[in-house]
């Protein structure tokens, strides 16, 4: 798997094992940050939680690119939806 940015592998340990495998979705503007989990599980494999991610990633980036866009509006909407993009 390639290295992707502002994504990264997040395993969250409990016991004997981990209780969440995947990938960890962060991008910062203007202060504010966007955090959204990618589950290994619940995408069906890592491979598809990643695409997953970079999807959501890089629509999310385009939109923080247009002329006038605000980050905090942007990232409140995608805070309500799922992982679909």
């Amino acid at each position: 798997m390639t290295k992707e940015k502002h994504i990264t592998r997040y395993g969250q340990e409990q016991g004997q094992g981990y209780t969440f495998k995947g990938w960890r979705l962060c991008l910062t503007r203007n202060g504010e940050r966007f955090v959204r989990y990618f589950s290994d599980l619940k995408s069906g494999g890592a491979e598809k939680a990643l695409a997953d991610a970079v999807a959501m990633r890089d629509v999310m980036l385009a939109e923080l690119a247009a002329d006038g866009a605000d980050s905090h509006e942007i990232f409140n909407r995608y805070r309500r939806l799922g992982n679909e993009c």
